[in-house]
């Protein structure tokens, strides 16, 4: 048998990845890897971190948050399952006869919750593989929970949140991208603003903020394995930059003209930051998916307006999504269903089309 280490030899990466003494960490929403294999037989060996140890679970009861992943063959999905162990091998497919397919894994959830690292792919010594195209265009999406597809299979509003019910691969994020035949790299973290995490006081939430985590690799509450990694800006310079913060902000700026300003003012340091690291891209701010965010559209629109004063860069746009309604249902915690999401993803990509 043979080994493959998940390269950019082997491989296209998908979104923020790291190699780590030969593991392959998938933390942030939808990354992940995609190869052509010419091959007899094909598996991955997979590894977790803390969540994916059920035994550590003090109550017996098994962990609700493990990080949950996907595997496509030639685009049909045919494994959605979540990390309940320490190491597990997933094959990916076995037979006499060589065949040539297009392979990609996800991690469906987001990082704030859990990891999951890819040790090595293992196939018959004959075998070939090789990374799939680039795409043209290039995506990059930074936002919240939204983003994440936190909840979107939840049955209802009342349904708490578990990884279970998080896919980032039915939320308007990749939705679009995909509908723009698009590379992308999701940036996103569950409560997370520009001057505010979620807060349900009203009181400041300074520990949930984008600005900060934005140059890091990633972000979770259950580990602090590689929180102090520096992102490599240049491994994907998108042509797009979608920014959608001010849903959890809200929660803290509420009618509060003052704070609506901080929230103009901190927004505009981070579009300076986010202007460092992404020279050509054209950026969107965008905002007005879930009803809570859209106190914030006008402040959103006034960051723009002036960053575009102080800086005189004018490659910048904002659009106002048309809320979730009754309608089409909720998710976990009043969060988008899969209707609303798809609806957002295909107004969206109109719009995207507009600028291109």
């Amino acid at each position: 048998m043979k080994t493959w280490q998940i390269t950019e030899k082997t491989v296209k990466l998908i979104g923020r990845t790291l190699s780590d003494n030969g593991t392959r960490w998938l933390i942030l929403s939808a990354s992940g890897f995609e190869c052509t294999v010419r091959a007899k037989e094909l598996s991955l060996t997979l590894t977790g971190d803390c969540t994916a140890h059920p035994t550590q679970q003090p109550d017996g009861k098994p962990e609700m948050n493990q990080a949950r992943y996907a595997l496509y063959v030639d685009d049909v999905l045919v494994t959605d399952a979540c990390m309940e162990e320490a190491q597990k091998t997933l094959t990916v497919f076995k037979s006499d006869t060589e065949r040539t397919a297009r392979v990609k894994f996800l991690k469906l959830s987001e990082g704030t919750q859990s990891y999951l690292g890819v040790k090595e792919m293992c196939s018959d010594d004959d075998a070939v593989i090789s990374p799939t195209e680039a795409k043209k265009l290039k995506i990059e999406f930074v936002g919240d929970s939204i983003t994440c597809g936190y909840g979107v299979e939840g049955k209802s509003a009342e349904e708490l949140f578990t990884t279970r019910t998080e896919n980032a691969t039915k939320a308007y994020a990749y939705l679009t991208a995909k509908n723009l035949d698009a590379d992308y790299s999701l940036v996103s973290f569950s409560g997370f603003g520009v001057v505010s995490g979620w807060t349900d006081n009203g009181n400041l939430n300074p520990i949930q903020l984008a600005p900060e985590h934005y140059k890091k690799f990633c972000f979770c509450w259950n580990s602090d394995l590689f929180k102090e990694h520096e992102w490599d800006f240049s491994q994907f310079q998108p042509q797009f930059v979608v920014i959608n913060y001010g849903t959890n902000d809200a929660s803290y700026t509420q009618d509060n003209p003052q704070k609506q300003n901080e929230y103009v003012r901190c927004y505009v340091d981070f579009l300076k930051t986010v202007r460092a690291y992404n020279p050509q891209a054209h950026i969107i701010l965008a905002l007005g998916i879930m009803t809570g965010g859209n106190s914030l559209i006008p402040s959103m629109q006034k960051a723009a307006a002036e960053y575009t004063a102080l800086t005189g860069d004018k490659n910048i746009s904002t659009y106002s999504f048309v809320s979730q309604t009754e309608a089409e249902g909720f998710g976990s915690d009043f969060h988008p269903s899969e209707a609303t999401q798809k609806r957002c993803a295909s107004e969206f990509t109109q719009y995207i089309r507009s600028l291109i």
